[in-house]
């Protein structure tokens, strides 16, 4: 049975029109469009919350040429809800903290001459349960204001938060897709026993190993390399005085308790990356 043109017109039509996508984005395994690997695309950060990104990944932020960065779980909550934290700060309800320290971040953001895209999702306390937001959700979320990326840097999932693990999942479907995609280690949670030796030998040290804290989190990475050989950055002193100003914004996000201890042991002056090796499938 020979096709009608118009129907063959379409159907080429439609063909060209995929592969012209093709750097855009890609399909995902569960269904829709996704963050499509594109060399020539700046690189993205996903940072779970608003503090993240300029935490752990301020020599990114402040490196040369075009970046996105993406706060993942930046939905407002909804007005009406005061509990012991806004009571603390003075604050009406918790919408209003969440406005409070997503000024924080842009503030703090723009001393690294970036911004955030902020995407609609709850963060885990705002959530019903853990299960209820999935990396397909990330993805649709994501995709929208992020169509393209050359490298993806995700949360390692060091302290083993809800919301910085589900981020590290999505990372991985991506790396699976082929996107490159590196993890970073998240301050405060990766010096909850000082930095290892390897990273600062002049920092704080613990008696423990800290590489073995570090892998109770990481162990069930399949794609990790060995910790030790994960790329370590020291700033400079200028980088790290304005990457300690930058800290100073998030009196909300971190409080001044976590504020002191990054300054008084110089915590924020190290980071961490490890490039993640393709080819090992990742969870769903």
């Amino acid at each position: 049975m020979t096709t009608p043109p118009k129907r063959r017109l379409r159907s080429v039509s439609a063909k060209v029109a995929r592969r012209s996508r093709g750097l855009v984005e890609r399909t995902s395994a569960g269904g829709g469009a996704d963050v499509g690997f594109d060399p020539q695309a700046p690189a993205l950060v996903l940072s779970p919350h608003w503090d993240d990104a300029v935490l752990s990944c301020w020599s990114v932020l402040t490196g040369p040429g075009e970046l996105n960065v993406a706060n993942v779980f930046a939905a407002l909550p909804p007005a009406g809800r005061r509990g012991p934290w806004e009571a603390f700060a003075g604050l009406l309800d918790s919408r209003e903290r969440a406005q409070r320290r997503l000024a924080e971040d842009a503030r703090a953001l723009a001393l690294a001459g970036r911004d955030a895209h902020n995407l609609e999702l709850p963060q885990i306390q705002q959530r019903e349960g853990p299960d209820s937001v999935t990396p397909a959700d990330v993805r649709r979320a994501l995709v929208g204001a992020v169509p393209r990326a050359s490298r993806v840097y995700a949360p390692a999932g060091i302290g083993g938060h809800v919301d910085h693990v589900l981020a590290r999942r999505y990372a991985l479907q991506l790396l699976e897709r082929g996107m490159p995609v590196s993890l970073y280690a998240e301050l405060p949670y990766c010096v909850a026993h000082g930095w290892p030796s390897w990273v600062r030998a002049d920092g704080p040290h613990s008696s423990g190993d800290v590489d073995a804290y570090w892998q109770a989190f990481l162990g069930g990475v399949a794609q990790m390399p060995p910790l030790r050989e994960g790329r370590v950055v020291q700033l400079d002193p200028e980088t790290a005085a304005v990457k300690l100003r930058a800290i100073d914004c998030y009196e909300l996000s971190l409080g001044l308790a976590a504020r002191e201890t990054l300054a008084a042991g110089a915590f924020y002056t190290a980071e961490v990356v490890w490039s993640l090796r393709a080819g090992t499938p990742a969870p769903g």
